[in-house]
């Protein structure tokens, strides 16, 4: 069952005396241990496609599910309630609080989901030694590098132990070596914890020749996008 499904989904805006389009019926989905890469230039409607999967904003037709449940039309509540759930965010910059340890980061999302229990410091613990991070995790963002600070973005993003994992240019700000890095603890994540896995990049270069990629051009998927090996 797919972890996230988007059906024919369209996107506009008020322009005037007309519409600007967003979206343009695009339809995808990302099952359960898949990792989707989305790729186009500035203005070709990736953010957008981050928003409307990741229920911060309603398409104006088409259909959104998760784990396919229908939740096009869901309540603010219910919206609320699946982000904090069932979807993780990781940011292209991870905006770490300077102040607070790696740990801490990951303690911070359970303390403010009213969980203060050592189970869940101890899971925060596991992720920060799944991405890597177990000898540094009392360090804090001035003391690890850019990709260390990646690294405890994408879990943090775990913390809830998401079914979708929604990821916007993880590699913007990282050298190559870097990036690759990333992209390949995503996909590896990705397979172990059976996520449904859409990242939005313009770094074609971090993919491995397996990855599943589409573009994006004017809203309009295109299913072969220039570039991809």
């Amino acid at each position: 069952m797919p972890a996230r499904e988007l059906d024919q989904v369209t996107v506009r805006f008020r322009d005037g005396d007309g519409w600007t389009f967003a979206l343009r019926e695009v339809s995808l989905c990302v099952a359960p241990g898949e990792l989707l890469a989305v790729t186009g230039p500035s203005g070709s409607g990736k953010s957008t496609l981050l928003a409307v999967a990741g229920l911060l904003l309603t398409p104006t037709g088409g259909t959104v599910r998760l784990a396919g449940r229908d939740v096009t039309a869901a309540g603010a509540k219910v919206r609320t309630d699946l982000r904090r759930d069932d979807i993780g965010f990781v940011f292209q910059r991870p905006h770490l609080l300077g102040s607070l340890t790696a740990l801490e980061q990951l303690v911070m999302v359970a303390r403010l989901d009213g969980d203060r229990s050592r189970v869940s410091r101890q899971h925060a613990e596991d992720l920060l030694d799944q991405v890597g991070l177990g000898a540094v995790m009392h360090k804090r963002p001035s003391a690890l590098s850019g990709g260390q600070q990646q690294r405890v973005g994408i879990a943090r993003a775990l913390m809830g132990d998401p079914k979708l994992l929604l990821v916007d240019e993880p590699t913007s700000a990282l050298d190559h070596e870097r990036g690759v890095a990333i992209v390949d603890l995503l996909r590896t994540l990705t397979e172990q914890r059976q996520l449904g896995t859409l990242v939005v990049t313009h770094d074609l270069g971090t993919l491995a020749p397996g990855d599943a990629v589409v573009g994006l051009v004017d809203g309009r998927l295109v299913r072969q996008p220039a570039g991809v090996h």
